[in-house]
């Protein structure tokens, strides 16, 4: 959504010509990864042609820096500083590459809370809905919410790094 306003910027120019750039190779990720879903393409071809649009996305993100619309550079200065997330699906074969699906799940929790009485602060409605995602994620993954909420408090308190209770660091 980000790169395609990006892309439709009403002043064109470089930004819109950078954007425009963003959106066809985010479209090229999805586009190769249903055709080695499908089994068109091995997993020799995917993953070197995943590591190319990962190359080219970061160097026009870098480039969307410098844009002179200061919404769309910090918008791309956002995406840049959590590059590294997008690309998980890449070492971890169970995580899909978008998170429709976990939005779906969240969806009766959000339904919840619109129709319950809620908190009445920012941190309390922000501590719902984390405990709740991490509920939904543990339910996808078979593991024991308790085990993990434990673990990642253990970890809080004793003021260590941040448990890797996914195993998502870990390739």
């Amino acid at each position: 959504r980000n790169l395609q306003q990006m892309a439709d910027y009403s002043g064109k120019g470089l930004t819109a010509s950078i954007g425009n750039r963003l959106v066809l190779l985010f479209k090229s990720v999805f586009r190769t990864q249903h055709r080695y879903e499908a089994g068109d393409v091995d997993e020799i071809m995917w993953r070197r042609r995943m590591q190319r649009l990962r190359r080219n996305i970061k160097r026009w993100l870098e480039c969307g820096e410098n844009v002179p619309a200061s919404r769309y550079s910090g918008r791309c200065r956002h995406i840049l500083k959590y590059e590294q997330g997008l690309w998980v699906f890449l070492n971890h074969p169970g995580t899909p590459l978008t998170n429709n699906e976990a939005e779906r799940c969240l969806r009766g929790s959000v339904i919840m809370r619109k129709i319950c009485y809620g908190t009445s602060s920012d941190r309390g409605e922000k501590f719902r809905s984390r405990i709740l995602s991490v509920v939904e994620t543990c339910k996808k993954r078979k593991l024991s919410p308790i085990t993990v909420i434990s673990t990642i408090i253990a970890g809080v308190v004793g003021k260590c790094d941040y448990p890797d209770v996914f195993g998502l660091t870990s390739a």
